[in-house]
């Protein structure tokens, strides 16, 4: 079993120490239920015995103590494992490059990191309940034994029987679970374009309908199914209940025509077997949740493989520093190409030749289509050329370099995202901080307190405007803008292309700007023309 194969890889407490407290609960259960039925069959005939009373009260610290510390130990450590599940989740998607995360899509990452880990937590807690209470079956079969060898091959014949036929139908369930998850995925896939596509939806009546009534569709799907497989899971819990109340009353009333010796510990007997029927009902019921949690745990191991697989096959872009401040960039021949579903080549841009130089304010324009996106993103490393390469300072950028090349690049891409943290930036000067808010016209709505903004809730231009300042306070020497102005009003679109930007120059800072404002092109050092994935000669 795979979640078990997790524990014992995953696991930093000692494994046997755990199996020991497990079977000192066991012990302890067994004790109480014996001395109880001893001590019952004593009781009616007025007898009581004070060595049994002892006994009891020694044996209900010895259940608390071992009972606690299973439940305790294996739900921290539940947790610590989840933890790594999800660290190495982040890690993965920290380090994966765009095609990677495009082909997995959002949707799986967002069901492994929510949806499937919260399931692991909440059912491997039941995991390890019954397997305690199969320990103590196991202790209390033994316990029948020795009271009846008669009662205890029927209750072995009856578990046995029962517990195959069920474990039958799990096998069938656990695959209905997996099938569920997946349409659980599309669901949350579909929840995603609802959100990303909200003003299109918002527009067009028509669409909104449509949209929303093919996931009430998948939804109503889903509910069906997990209807059903939670309607089948209440039959084999009747099942298995119904086995133990035919097995008590072979007890009562077939065994004794069999045993002669069974009358002299009928009491007992009897009171055993009626206590396995509370622990046999929680193994049944933790089946289930063992069932979806090894499938949850399917689902974030599969996702976990296809990211690891891509890091595998790549190359360590942590492992050597820049030689010195970047000076010059050069794409020497780079072509690259999208990759359609089936693998073939799509949208193509190359080869591309060009030169960025410190000091310099290069302007990048051209139809929309023509590529500009995929050569900041060329330009970023953040795509990897299926062609060419570049030239930092003249020197072809090494694999290992890549993340030392790309820590010297502030960006402002057009689908940016804004933290209301200012991570990445180091220390703060609050004058500085001041004095740029400022500058961009935003200091009435908004200010820097504890490495933070006051509020990120403000109009998608104003959102912009944050979001140049974090890049100028990470002061690298390549800016990278992408339609930056796009968003800007009138007045202060011109103030950003004829003083901002211009004071941006530095002769250490390459400033690469794409654009569609032409009126402004006049503030360029260079302009470098795209049409259909090519720099126009």
């Amino acid at each position: 079993m795979e979640l078990l194969s997790l524990l014992r890889r995953e696991a930093a407490i000692d494994l046997r120490r755990l199996a020991v407290m497990t079977a000192l609960s066991a012990i302890s259960t067994t004790l109480i239920l014996g001395l109880i039925a001893f001590g019952a069959e004593k009781a009616s005939s007025g007898d009581v015995s004070l060595l049994m009373v002892a006994a009891f009260v020694a044996a209900i610290p010895l259940f608390i103590l071992s009972q606690n510390y299973v439940m305790t130990t294996t739900a921290r450590e539940v947790e610590a494992i989840i933890q790594r599940l999800r660290l190495d989740l982040f890690e993965g998607v920290r380090n994966a490059d765009i095609p990677a995360l495009d082909s997995l899509g959002r949707a799986p990452l967002f069901a492994a990191l929510a949806n499937d880990t919260q399931t692991i937590s909440r059912t491997m807690p039941l995991l390890v309940i019954g397997a305690q209470q199969a320990v103590t079956l196991v202790f209390v079969a033994l316990f029948l034994a020795w009271l009846s060898l008669s009662a205890f091959a029927i209750a072995a014949v009856f578990s046995a029987i029962a517990l195959t036929v069920h474990f039958r139908r799990s096998r069938a369930l656990s695959e209905s679970m997996q099938q569920v998850s997946r349409d659980e995925q599309r669901l949350f896939g579909g929840l995603g374009h609802v959100l990303d596509g909200f003003k299109e939806i918002r527009v067009n009546a028509l669409r909104a309908e449509q949209v929303v009534t093919e996931l009430s569709e998948l939804s109503g799907e889903v509910r069906q199914r997990k209807s059903a497989i939670k309607r089948q899971w209440a039959i084999e819990f009747a099942f298995i209940q119904v086995v133990f109340f035919l097995l008590l009353g072979l007890m009562v009333f077939v065994v004794p025509l069999f045993s002669e010796g069974f009358a002299k510990v009928a009491v007992e007997a009897t009171t055993v077997a009626l206590f396995l029927v509370g622990p046999i009902g929680t193994v049944a019921q933790a089946i289930p949740a063992i069932a979806e949690a090894g499938s949850a745990l399917g689902s974030v191991q599969r996702v976990t493989a296809q990211l690891s697989d891509v890091l595998a096959n790549g190359e360590d872009e942590k492992a050597e520093p820049l030689a010195e401040p970047i000076r010059e960039i050069a794409l020497d021949g780079i072509r690259f190409s999208y990759r359609e579903a089936d693998g073939s080549p799509g949208f193509s841009v190359g080869p591309l030749d060009v030169v960025f130089r410190a000091g310099e304010l290069v302007v990048v324009t051209g139809g929309n289509g023509s590529g500009k996106s995929t050569v900041l993103r060329l330009l970023t490393a953040l795509l990897r050329p299926d062609q060419g390469g570049m030239r930092i300072n003249g020197e072809p950028l090494r694999a290992g370099q890549r993340q030392a090349y790309r820590d010297h690049i502030a960006a402002v891409f057009s689908d940016y995202h804004l933290f209301r943290r200012l991570y990445g930036v180091g220390s703060i000067d609050p004058a500085n901080a001041d004095a740029l808010l400022r500058r961009l016209q935003i200091a009435e709505k908004v200010a820097v307190r504890d490495g933070a903004f006051t509020t990120v809730d403000l109009s998608g231009g104003q959102r912009k405007r944050l979001a140049l300042m974090v890049a100028l306070l990470e002061d690298k020497p390549v800016l990278i803008l992408d339609e930056w102005a796009a968003d800007q009003d009138p007045q202060f679109r011109r103030l950003f292309y004829e003083k901002l930007l211009p004071a941006l120059k530095r002769p250490d800072r390459i400033i690469v700007c794409v654009t569609h404002d032409d009126r402004y092109f006049g503030v360029a050092d260079r302009i470098l023309d795209m049409e259909e994935g090519s720099f126009r000669a």
